[in-house]
């Protein structure tokens, strides 16, 4: 295999250096001395003699190895030691060079901007930043713009309750780590519109493409989705209607991924075929087919899965433009590989895993399943091919699916059977919308009956979505479990390709080992007993965990949105393990609540609604051992306020709103 798949051994060893570096942290020299060693080693080697390259030829492979594992580790040194720290500034007006945006939002415009003090003459960028700025204002803001702020930017704080999105690590992850809200026209200056970098002429593109597609389907609900799926945007996307989607399993056709790539380069390489010939259309193909696809790429925001693709298509065209064919999975191992090396974090991106499971998935298990059943008729066996491949691509990605989202489509076949014909179709002719656009009458017909299909792929979306047995909801699983899910379904796969005792010894092990796991997993889980105060704005928010029993106390005005309410319910129940709730209420009202010392855990004493309490008239009352927690019902400046008041009193404070959640671990509580 190895032979086969050259890029398998790369890519581990490159994984492996990345792994390194992340757990066991070794400084950057370390890595450039490991990376001197090795090729030192490999030169030496190399001079050598033949009799002693021959006899000691297991230290050319393991040098090159070590090789690309040091690349590895400095690829994820260099990432890690480029967003360390994020201090604050210690500046008074700064310059936001806008890069992306604008994002939209209920009531501000959400930009992507590197920073760069103004008091210097030739001024660095030091870091990149969110920058909100209300519609009102940000009517003439775009890619390019140079901003005076009055506001610094502040770093981003980790404040995410159990189970809710970690915004802060995922802008972490992408090199943001400050946010800064520009709240009116007084607070910043527009010095300049910079040249138009390729940022600005995307920008630019999708905005004519938005215009064209906003004319010429009429219905508003259906523009955003040929909007999503022509070019990735998804801000006039209808939040019910994305439900839908994701619940039923086809959001895929919504994120611009490599079956949109895929299509448009099947669709070019025809066109060049039928311009060129068969002859000339390899090089053809490098000279045309290439450039549009980046260009592609580039303008639907460069998600992971789209480069994926990408480097893909690339691969099979220079392939072809030299004579040579290549290897499904060797390419796609080999786009992985360049991607991790580019940005290790990628690893952690959603649309990454699932994207390559998917791809991986497909190039092992298609053929299999496709050969258990054998049709004569053409059309029966482009049937069956589509369901072969939709249960094949479902083998690696459930386990994700499951891991990330908690739930799984059981109706996913049939709404997929239905869905992804439609919206191939829609795709081209969205593309052929573009291209005649400035033929009015030719325009407004395929632009009506692109709104007919939308339209016929929604209603089979919502009805299947509609369908009550169509999803199982409420799945929780651990890393453990996902990775012996793995490991089960490789031995499966194994035992197929190759037969043998091993092999059926390591299924049956894993097919013990999967309920042994979730027995011990349950058990942990039912002797948990803590304390959480939760961070949720205008809000007091307690839960008390014993196992998995939960009992959410709350402020009545939170539990008056029932909406709200369910939701936080069903993040921290999947993330604690929680599965019957008890809710209690306790008034809008200045509430004190304190928990008395045991052998366990420490006093503490929690301020709600307490905006009219200042700590110097209870300095008496209270002891300095215990931990003052301020939770998120209480505003902002009474919080600041408090902070100082404690401070000055020596008296043990935290900030659930600045801190993020804090958990008391306990075993007696009064």
């Amino acid at each position: 295999m190895c032979k086969r798949i050259p890029f398998f051994r790369i890519f581990l060893a490159a994984l492996l250096g990345i792994f390194l570096d992340a757990n066991c942290q070794p400084s950057l020299p370390a890595w450039i001395v490991v990376l001197a060693l090795f090729i030192s080693t490999t030169v030496c080697f190399v001079q050598s003699t033949l009799i002693t390259q021959w006899k000691w030829g297991w230290i050319l492979g393991t040098s090159i190895i070590g090789i690309l594992i040091a690349i590895g580790g400095i690829s994820n040194a260099l990432r890690s030691n480029s967003r360390k720290g994020y201090p604050s500034l210690d500046t008074s007006i700064v310059l936001l060079s806008i890069t992306e945006g604008p994002k939209q939002g209920s009531a501000s415009n959400r930009y992507l901007a590197k920073v760069y003090k103004a008091d210097q003459p030739m001024p660095e960028a030091l870091l990149n930043t969110y920058v909100y700025i209300k519609k009102t204002d940000s009517s003439t803001i775009m890619p390019g713009d140079v901003l005076l702020s009055m506001n610094i930017p502040q770093p981003l704080k980790k404040n995410a309750n159990p189970g809710a999105f970690d915004f802060t690590t995922y802008s972490n992850r992408n090199g943001i780590g400050f946010t800064v809200m520009l709240e009116g026209p007084y607070q910043y200056i527009k010095l300049a519109q910079s040249a138009p970098n390729s940022k600005g002429w995307t920008y630019i593109v999708r905005e004519k493409i938005m215009a064209i597609i906003r004319k010429y389907i009429k219905n508003k609900q259906n523009a955003g989705l040929a909007e999503a799926m022509l070019i990735g945007y998804r801000e006039d996307l209808d939040k019910e209607l994305l439900n839908a989607y994701t619940n039923t399993g086809v959001v895929h056709i919504i994120a611009i991924s490599g079956l949109h790539l895929g299509l448009i380069f099947m669709l070019m390489d025809l066109l060049i075929r039928t311009m060129v010939g068969r002859k000339r259309a390899a090089w053809a193909g490098l000279l045309i087919s290439l450039p549009l696809l980046w260009s592609f790429a580039i303008l639907t925001g460069s998600s992971a899965s789209v480069i994926r693709s990408a480097i893909m298509f690339s691969f099979i065209i220079v392939g072809k433009a030299i004579g040579r064919k290549s290897n499904g999975m060797n390419s796609l191992l080999g786009s992985a590989c360049i991607l991790l090396l580019w940005n290790p974090d990628l690893r952690f991106d959603l649309g990454f895993q699932l994207s390559y499971a998917a791809v991986a998935s497909i190039l092992l298990f298609d053929q299999k399943i496709k050969q258990l059943v054998f049709f004569k008729n053409k059309a029966a066996l482009y049937l069956w091919s589509m369901v072969s491949i939709t249960l094949a691509a479902q083998v690696l990605t459930t386990p994700l699916v499951i891991a990330h989202f908690h739930r799984f489509p059981t109706l996913f076949l049939f709404t997929n059977l239905v869905a992804v014909p439609l919206s191939s179709l829609v795709l081209v002719m969205e593309i052929v919308l573009c291209l005649i656009h400035p033929f009015e009458g030719m325009a407004k017909g395929l632009g009506a009956t692109i709104n007919m299909l939308i339209q016929l792929m929604n209603d089979h979306v919502l009805l299947m979505g509609n369908i009550p047995f169509g999803m199982v909801d409420q799945i929780h699983i651990s890393n453990t479990m996902m990775l012996l899910v793995c490991l089960y379904t490789a031995a499966w796969y194994s035992l197929f390709k190759s037969p043998s005792r091993f092999i059926f010894l390591c299924l049956a092990l894993l097919g013990l080992g999967l309920p042994v796991m979730h027995l011990i997993e349950s058990i942990q889980t039912s002797k948990t007993k803590e304390i959480i105060v939760l961070n949720t704005y205008g809000a007091a928010t307690i839960i008390h965990r014993h196992g998995k029993y939960g009992t959410l106390t709350a402020s009545a005005s939170f539990l008056d949105s029932k909406k709200k309410t369910k939701e936080l319910l069903r993040q921290t129940g999947l993330a604690l393990g929680i599965e019957h709730w008890n809710i209690q209420s306790f008034p809008n009202n200045p509430v004190m609540i304190s928990l008395q010392e045991t052998q366990q855990i420490m006093p503490w004493v929690l301020l709600c609604h307490a905006k009219s309490i200042s700590l110097n008239n209870l300095k008496d009352e209270i002891k300095k051992e215990i931990l003052l927690l301020a939770d998120a019902s209480t505003p902002v400046w009474k919080i600041k306020q408090w902070e100082k008041e404690a401070q000055k009193l020596h008296l043990r404070f935290k900030s659930i709103p600045e801190e993020g959640p804090h958990t008391i671990r306990c075993h007696q509580t009064q």
